[in-house]
């Protein structure tokens, strides 16, 4: 009784929250309970989607008996999300098609949940949808260290559930039908493009793919717009073009954003995937100036607009300003300044010994210094070492005969040259002018043949 006049008390005083509006009908109720034993949830969040990607919507309390409500206006109905922190790591989906009047009771367990209440509307048919994305969840969850080999042998009978599922749904609601059918192919092709993005024991040969795969892969592969009304629209794109470009034929190479989009039909599904894509690409200053012109004319959104005006703000932050003025001791134990480069180019490499990326840029780096030796450019560099492995880093200096300026911090990531260009992470390559202005505090790698191009202009200005 208690609890009931809890639950009461909690939606009367949404209703009175909420009564400027003209009609309660034009809200739907969701209210219930969460039970997770080992895990105390404070707190619920319930998404819905804004241009293929999770928004929050709302944010609820749960008191001491695990009860929870929301009252959302519903202007167009749609896929909302519930939350309570299993939602960004693949686990338990509870997927709700929210439209006016509905109220529905939610039991949410560890598992699964329990749907009940006055009007449910086709709730129970998106719960079989969530039961059919739960089941690929596993596969392409972080920590979850599930291989091909476990896989591949169950992917045939998963999609075979999934397709008969979809054949199922016929409801009198054609666009509905039509959403849910979209989303549950979204689902399976996303999280399984997602499985070869994650970190694994054990490996497939290279070209040993489940043959499904293939079907999925079509000249125009997004067509319908529809894709950007579910949560994980914008991340199927994303998995799928980051699948074809390291398993292509030719191996694994950058997305060629403006080839990508050759494969988008729809305009706005290219104006937001391209947004999405330079957000999350870390291009280097001179990869977006080459292909921003390929680009530029398909981000016409308002949206888009004023993400490239503050996106190139931050890409060009720094540039020609004086770079920190540092001394560090070489090999020798003699000190080394930055000034002491003044009148040349200079490329600076920020390099540890225990880092393996940082190793596979060596043999690039050594022929960098050969093929430029005797021009006006001294390349650096600057190792991050731990102190105490200052003498480790000499020996291998010395072992692998790495030419060039060889020096080393003093605090590896606490050094004042890590905190002022605010590197956390490395390989990490600077570019410096003849004044010692910055080009570029995220120059590109020795191993990418366009830095050559860019070096050999700057040496002729």
């Amino acid at each position: 009784m208690k609890k009931q006049t809890i639950l009461l008390l909690l939606i009367a005083i949404f209703v009175g929250q909420f009564s400027f509006a003209a009609d309660i009908s034009e809200y739907a109720v969701i209210k219930g309970t969460i039970s997770i034993p080992e895990t105390k949830i404070k707190e619920i969040t319930i998404y819905n989607v804004e241009e293929g990607q999770p928004a929050v919507a709302a944010t609820a309390k749960v008191n001491p008996l695990g009860e929870f409500g929301f009252m959302l206006p519903i202007a167009t109905p749609g896929f909302y999300y519930v939350d309570y922190g299993q939602f960004k790591g693949r686990n338990q989906l509870i997927r709700l098609y929210l439209e006016p009047k509905l109220d529905i009771n939610l039991s949410i367990s560890k598992d699964n949940y329990v749907l009940s209440g006055k009007a449910v509307g086709q709730n129970a048919l998106v719960q079989k949808a969530n039961e059919i994305y739960n089941e690929f969840a596993p596969f392409a969850r972080v920590g979850g260290n599930v291989t091909y080999l476990d896989f591949y042998p169950w992917i045939d009978k998963g999609i075979a559930k999934a397709d008969a599922f979809t054949k199922s749904i016929k409801t009198k609601n054609a666009a509905f039908d039509k959403l849910l059918k979209l989303a549950v192919t979204t689902d399976v092709e996303e999280l399984t493009y997602y499985f070869f993005r994650m970190p694994r024991t054990a490996f497939p040969d290279k070209d040993d793919r489940p043959a499904i795969i293939k079907t999925w892969q079509t000249d125009k592969k997004f067509t319908d717009p529809d894709l950007l009304k579910l949560a994980n629209g914008v991340s199927l794109m994303s998995n799928y073009f980051f699948y074809v470009t390291v398993n292509g034929a030719g191996g694994p190479k950058r997305l060629d954003l403006a080839e990508a989009i050759t494969h988008i039909t729809d305009p706005t599904l290219k104006d937001v995937f391209l947004r999405d894509a330079v957000a999350t690409s870390r291009m280097k200053i001179e990869e977006y100036e080459k292909v921003a012109p390929s680009i530029k004319p398909y981000m016409i959104s308002e949206a888009s607009k004023s993400f490239l005006i503050d996106y190139e703000k931050v890409l060009h932050k720094n540039v020609g300003q004086k770079g920190l003025e540092f001394t560090y001791k070489d090999i020798e134990d003699k000190p080394v300044s930055f000034s002491d480069f003044k009148g040349k180019l200079v490329y600076i490499d920020l390099w540890a010994t225990w880092c393996g990326p940082c190793k596979a840029e060596i043999p690039h780096m050594k022929k960098m210094e050969e093929d430029y030796h005797g021009k006006n450019i001294v390349f650096v560099s600057l190792s991050l070492d731990k102190p105490k492995d200052n003498q480790k880093w000499k020996d291998f200096v010395k072992k692998e005969q790495l030419k060039g300026i060889q020096i080393m911090a003093d605090k590896d990531f606490d050094s004042d040259v890590a905190k002022n260009y605010d590197v956390n992470a490395i390989p990490r390559f600077l570019l410096f002018d003849t004044k010692g202005n910055i080009i570029n505090s995220n120059a590109l790698r020795p191993s990418n043949p366009e830095l050559r191009e860019q070096l050999d202009k700057l040496l002729k200005v």
